[in-house]
């Protein structure tokens, strides 16, 4: 995440600034795809596999979009996801 400087008051809701990765279009598409502002957890201070032990912990979905995601790919995945977690 980056430090938000600037207040927000007319923004009532939690907020904060990342860094899309790979890039900004690869990373705002992939983050759409994958279900948006409501299916989205973002942690500074837990790691990614954290994150992927509580998802298999649970029995859910994780898609995680770094700098490796390949939006192809990530159709793929979602695609084979939506048939495993029926």
């Amino acid at each position: 995440g980056v430090d938000v400087t600037e207040e927000l008051p007319k923004l009532p809701v939690a907020r904060v600034l990342w860094k899309p990765q790979p890039d900004m279009a690869t990373g705002c598409a992939a983050w759409i795809l994958a279900g948006g502002a409501h299916h989205t957890v973002f942690s500074q201070n837990l790691t990614t596999e954290y994150i992927e032990d509580l998802a298999d912990m649970f029995g859910v979905e994780l898609v995680v979009i770094n700098k490796d995601t390949q939006l192809r790919n990530l159709k793929n995945e979602l695609r084979w996801n939506e048939v495993a977690f029926k």
